[in-house]
């Protein structure tokens, strides 16, 4: 990217199979650089040495000097490493990447840039944030993606005064830590510096006590600043207070509202975002309790509507303005953003929906907490999964046998699904016990698996003289599913009823879906619960989570996480909640928040490819908790791996399933994986 500046070049060491066709990636790579910069590019490149170990081959990155060099190269190192033409695979782990020659200025910056976008974005590969060895990841062993926790409103607020108590470290330096990380990210995405005009809304409290940092530091780099004071300035307390008065003495232009009428107000504000650059978004933050409303419901609809018209950039600090922390929803009006920082740790409303989307590209900086602060959380961003290499010797029987219990004549597509999910996903030997008219039909598109004809009630469902038959299946069998398409016939109900008990006797890991679920709501909560060992795994959607907790959809959309956690208690096992960033929740309460996925997924039979996906990960030697979190993110994996081919729009469910061996092709070997996806999927970049 030359559009600003001369280039800048770095070079690092990577490995390729062959010189020549490292060569051949590089030509196509430096297509649109400058003439003089491709030349002088691929002249170096070629006159480089080559290791004694293997084809030792610089890679050589190109970059304006004003462009963000961890953009660049993690978009040259994704280019190369899905290229067909490629560069084979790139083995970039810590002990084999260096930074061999800087040429022209910010030498301290990129080599800076580039370590952290090695540690922090993972760019060198994909599954080496586990203490375990995975032999098939060839990218990244001893660079790992570091785990992030999440947190509630009270736990941050509990995590900042501890950082005071226990380490001695000031909640101004809190503030001041955060405040900077803010500006270097105005810095690094938006490229302010001298001359760019930056707009700054400071509301009551701390988030505007970061605004006021954020103002000064880049006052200080010569941008010209205003701000927008959304507070009386006697109610700034403390640490807001102090960098108040410092903004005020710097001479920064400050609009009070307050002191404005409210007609004057809008005006000025209308004809500050007009002459603005970028706006920061420093109105409320995580501590928001009411509805946002009145003459602050006002500007924050302006800032959204200057955004959409193409004036500028919004940034929000911490959580976008509206945003409630704890549930992501939006309180009255919210402000939508290009990028937001979060402070210490993302908050809940960063990454639930529809909080998560507004929040535009989502960065955390640590404010200096240590590594340890927050090791009681038991909240976390699912984390790219480690999965053990398949047996070279194995057979059908080394890969896990499934029994699915599902299906009836209104629903053919939810046991096809789920039975061949599970094959899919790497299972072995998939069966299904069905009524037996349905066997012609689904046989028909699912000739691997192997069915087990049931008797029939007159409306075609599993009749309840099926039991014996059923039990007798489940030997030798390391997971059973029921509920996908079983319909609510009153046999029906009467066979779950029995089986469900007998099952967990029998000590077999079961999955609980659709039609099962909402029997256990509505006969007897505790058919889970009597007696036995089994592990059990309920996959509800908010609906049937809702009749499990014999709650209002609207109860338990307020907050999901509680709402999960309650039912994992109640009924003694791993609660699946479905939905934009599915939550995996544990009895004991731990959740893990999956990030892979979009909406296209939301279509029929989409659930019912997850069951069969977890059913596998169950079989993959990986613990029950472990194994459901996997088969979530997998099933993600095979939605985005569909959309990506297909656009989301008209996704089927059956599109979903056959990516899922593109998304097990994913994890085992992560340089597969889309930039755009791989930054999505290993959480907000830390600064």
């Amino acid at each position: 990217n030359t559009r600003h500046k001369p280039p800048t070049f770095a070079f690092v060491s990577v490995k390729a199979h062959k010189s020549s066709i490292f060569m051949d990636g590089l030509r196509e790579l430096t297509t649109g650089f400058s003439p003089k910069a491709r030349s002088r590019s691929l002249t170096i490149a070629t006159s480089l040495s080559v290791s004694s170990l293997a084809a030792g081959i610089f890679f050589v990155c190109v970059f304006s000097g004003s462009t963000n060099a961890t953009e660049m190269g993690a978009s040259l190192h994704y280019t190369a490493a899905s290229s067909q033409r490629g560069l084979g695979k790139l083995a970039l782990a810590s002990s084999e990447c260096s930074l061999a020659t800087l040429v022209n200025s910010n030498k301290r910056r990129t080599c800076h840039s580039f370590r952290r976008l090695g540690h922090y974005r993972g760019i060198r590969g994909g599954g080496g944030q586990r203490q375990q060895t995975c032999s098939s990841h060839s990218l990244g062993r001893s660079m790992p993606i570091p785990m992030h926790k999440v947190a509630t409103v009270s736990e941050m607020q509990a995590l900042d005064a501890g950082a005071t108590e226990k380490y001695g470290i000031p909640s101004i330096l809190l503030m001041e830590s955060a405040g900077l990380a803010s500006f270097r990210h105005l810095v690094e995405r938006y490229e302010v510096g001298l001359g760019s005009k930056v707009l700054v809304f400071a509301g009551p409290g701390n988030n505007g006590g970061d605004g006021f940092v954020v103002a000064r530091h880049a006052n200080a780099a010569g941008a010209d600043v205003q701000v927008v004071l959304l507070a009386k300035p006697e109610s700034y307390k403390a640490d807001a207070k102090t960098n108040y008065e410092s903004v005020k003495r710097l001479g920064i232009p400050i609009l009070d509202i307050f002191s404005t009428e409210a007609k004057d107000a809008n005006k000025a504000v209308n004809k500050m975002l007009e002459w603005a650059d970028v706006s920061v978004d420093a109105i409320f933050g995580v501590g928001l309790t009411r509805p946002v409303s009145g003459m602050y419901g006002d500007i924050v609809e302006a800032i959204n509507r200057w955004r959409e018209g193409g004036g500028g950039h919004v940034f929000s600090l911490d959580i976008p303005s509206g945003i409630n922390g704890d549930t992501g929803d939006v309180m009255g009006v919210g402000v939508r953003a290009d990028s937001t920082i979060t402070y210490g740790l993302p908050k809940l409303g960063n990454m639930l929906y529809p909080g998560y989307e507004m929040g535009g590209h989502l960065v955390t900086t640590r404010i200096s907490f240590p590594p340890s602060h927050d090791s009681e959380l038991n909240v976390e961003i699912s984390r790219p999964p480690c999965i053990a290499n398949r047996d070279p010797a194995g057979h059908k029987g080394s890969f896990g046998q499934a029994l699915f219990i599902a299906g009836s004549r209104n629903y053919y597509g939810a046991p096809k699904l789920a039975s061949m999910g599970f094959l899919r996903a790497g299972g072995g030997y998939s069966r299904l016990a069905c009524p037996e008219s349905l066997v012609p039909v689904i046989s028909s598109t699912a000739g691997t698996v192997v069915f087990i004809p049931l008797p029939e009630t007159k409306r075609g469902a599993i009749a309840k003289e099926a039991v014996e038959i059923i039990l007798d299946s489940t030997e030798k069998q390391n997971v059973v599913v029921i509920g996908p398409g079983l319909s609510l016939d009153q046999d029906t109900q009467q066979m779950i009823a029995q089986i469900l008990p007998k099952l967990s006797q029998k000590g077999l890991p079961v999955v609980v879906d659709g039609d099962a679920l909402t029997v256990i709501s509505k006969i007897d909560p505790t058919l889970l619960i009597a007696g036995g060992s089994g592990e059990r795994i309920l996959t509800p959607h908010i609906g049937e989570l809702a009749r499990l907790l014999d709650r209002s959809i609207k109860e338990v959309k307020a907050d999901l996480v509680a709402s999960g956690r309650e039912a994992a208690k109640k009924y003694r096992a791993i609660v699946v909640v479905k939905g934009a960033h599915t939550l995996v929740v544990s009895p004991e309460g731990h959740v893990s928040i999956n990030p892979t996925g979009n909406s296209g997924m939301g279509t029929a039979g989409s659930g019912d490819v997850l069951t069969g996906c977890i059913s596998a990960m169950l079989c993959a030697g990986l613990s029950p908790y472990q194994a459901t979190v996997t088969g979530v993110y997998l099933h993600g994996m095979a939605g985005d791996a569909a959309a990506s081919k297909l656009g989301q729009d008209g996704m089927t469910a059956d599109d979903i399933l056959n990516a899922v061996p593109e998304g097990m092709r994913w994890i085992r070997d992560p340089t597969l994986i889309p930039r755009r996806l791989w930054i999505q999927y290993i959480g907000p970049e830390i600064i």
